[in-house]
């Protein structure tokens, strides 16, 4: 597995030159489905204007990393719609989890947790 320090150091010195995160979810769990293998559910966060970003059906979301996670990890929070977030933790391994957050009618929340792995972009 690809190590996430050159990618990280690459943010920190030149945004620009960053390449993204290239992701693979292998296993989907819900309280709604329990859990589930999939073959592969692909999502790519690329640098945008020096941050990592998603990009959605409504437009990009910016990542806002949490400030307690040390490189070579990171963790960053995806504000994606008016009613869904994501968080998106990945270890100096490449080991990633991202949970998916909507918030529905009268209150109701529902979850999806993503565990696979991520690796620089090609």
């Amino acid at each position: 597995m690809i190590r996430l320090l050159p990618l990280l150091l690459t943010f920190a010195a030149s945004p620009a030159a960053a390449t993204g995160l290239a992701c693979t979810f292998t296993q989907l769990c819900s309280p709604l489905t329990e859990c589930q293998s999939h073959p592969g559910l692909p999502f790519t966060f690329d640098v945008i204007s020096g941050a990592l970003a998603l990009t959605t059906p409504d437009g990009i979301a910016f990542g806002t990393p949490l400030s307690h996670v040390e490189a070579p990890a990171l963790s960053l929070l995806f504000d994606t719609q008016p009613d869904q977030s994501l968080l998106l933790s990945v270890s100096s391994t490449g080991e990633a989890v991202m949970t998916q957050h909507d918030f529905e009618a009268a209150g109701r929340m529902v979850s999806v947790s993503y565990f696979g792995t991520c690796e620089p972009a090609s």
